[in-house]
């Protein structure tokens, strides 16, 4: 099989641009995005008029991707095309990817000026069954915060959707019929893999 190289990877299908600005608006704190309501203090001296939290930078985003045994190569490359998507988007101050079946195998973490190089030096491993819940336990276990969890999957989890304390967007490829309890979600398709 060997590494998936940059050549490998394809264009994202969501619009993360889209996606990531209503996921945040409606599930993260309200100060990343702009608000002329709330006039930002420090120009109105100046008699200039600027919105609040101008910025649409996100804090640490943590991308939880399966890599359980069901999870085939063109799958793989589908999530990491996501990914670099995601991250090419809203360029998060730190990336934490945590790869995981029954439990978290992989956890890497990622500064901003590192994410360009992400997707060529991540180190996917895995196997196993697929319980989300390991994420969760990890995080907890490990005192991690985030401002969101992207988790990607087939959606075939044999132990629910999982009690999320984080905002959680799910990315579920080859399998409409699944719909999570708990978060938002959007779908691709892989055209690989055992899905649906």
């Amino acid at each position: 099989s060997g590494d998936l190289g940059l050549d490998d990877l394809l264009n994202p299908q969501v619009d993360w641009r889209e996606v990531l600005r209503e996921f945040v608006a409606t599930t993260c704190t309200g100060s990343d995005y702009s608000t002329w309501s709330r006039p930002n203090r420090r120009y109105i001296s100046a008699g200039v008029i600027m919105p609040s939290g101008i910025s649409e930078s996100v804090g640490e985003l943590i991308l939880a991707i399966d890599t359980s045994g069901s999870i085939g190569r063109s799958m793989l490359t589908s999530f990491l095309s996501e990914v670099r998507g995601i991250c090419n988007t809203v360029h998060p101050e730190r990336v934490r990817i945590l790869y995981w079946g029954s439990d978290v195998v992989g956890d890497e973490v990622y500064e901003v000026n590192e994410l360009d190089s992400l997707v060529t030096s991540t180190k996917p491993m895995g196997g196993g069954g697929t319980d989300v819940n390991c994420v969760t336990q990890y995080m907890a276990d490990n005192n991690i915060t985030a401002q969101a969890v992207i988790t990607l999957t087939d959606g075939d989890l044999y132990a629910g959707w999982g009690q999320w304390t984080t905002p959680v967007l799910w990315c579920i490829a080859d399998n409409k019929s699944a719909t999570p309890s708990v978060g938002k979600y959007v779908h691709i398709t892989t055209g690989g893999g055992y899905g649906v």
